[in-house]
């Protein structure tokens, strides 16, 4: 049988969200893959199933990284907070906790999450992590969209695939959208859905300001060392001839 990551395009790997997916399976410019079952982006989980917490534990996928502030948290623990064999991190990132004022504000949101003063802790545990990472938000749309974006970047995706990617959370979401235009009819619903400009012009203008993911790192304070550890859980050393296949 088809492992679950490769079968699965839409949709969630873990039955407890709507939005659980790899960052893994796409060929880089070089030639060679993003490692699967390392890497997973996340919207926020309200209880695990026993199939979750094997899924994640069968693939070593134990440290845990929650950038939800406290105001959701404490609504909403983890369920993974004191868990084995799981390692949680609540970072929180302030920026893209909210709904940015207009459409044209959104990649500029975007930008502020990416400045946030806590991401370079993120991008740390998951250096530090000694197995593979599970990173979310609450939808795991805009501040998991950009730490995943940025991460893409540093393995050297092409941008139609950090778009797919990107875009693949509006499929994800379609119940969480349907939601949140009942309960707040009076939001222009068009802020808070994936759009293919909202992730184009976020990578215009993050080039812009940083030139490249590891620029980008390095001037948020993540060492070079640090950089390379999370390249080497990113990207395999073996070249592909083939296109990523769903």
């Amino acid at each position: 049988m088809a492992d679950q990551t490769e079968k699965k395009r839409e949709g969630s790997l873990l039955e407890s969200t709507f939005n659980t997916r790899e960052l893994g399976g796409y060929r880089t410019r070089q030639g060679n893959m993003t490692k699967v079952h390392m890497l997973l982006r996340s919207d926020e989980q309200k209880q695990l199933s026993s199939g979750d917490i094997a899924y994640l534990s069968e693939r070593q996928i134990t440290t845990i990284i929650d950038m939800r502030t406290e105001r959701f948290t404490s609504h909403l623990p983890s369920p993974f907070a004191n868990r084995t064999p799981f390692a949680y991190h609540n970072i929180p990132i302030e920026e893209g906790s909210g709904v940015p004022e207009s459409i044209e504000g959104v990649p500029v949101s975007y930008m502020n999450i990416a400045s946030s003063a806590n991401m370079r802790k993120v991008y740390q545990c998951i250096a530090q992590a000694p197995q593979g990472v599970l990173f979310h938000c609450s939808a795991g749309k805009d501040r998991t969209g950009v730490v995943s974006a940025i991460l893409l970047l540093l393995a050297d995706v092409r941008d139609k695939d950090i778009i797919e990617n990107y875009m693949m959370t509006k499929e994800c979401n379609v119940k969480r959208f349907a939601l949140a235009r009942k309960n707040h009819p009076d939001m222009d619903i068009n802020i808070i859905i994936p759009r293919e400009e909202f992730i184009l012009r976020f990578l215009k203008l993050f080039r812009e300001k940083y030139g490249d993911a590891k620029n980008y790192m390095r001037s948020i304070g993540v060492l070079p060392e640090e950089i390379e550890m999370i390249r080497g859980k990113l990207v395999t050393d073996t070249f592909m001839n083939t296109e990523r296949k769903h």
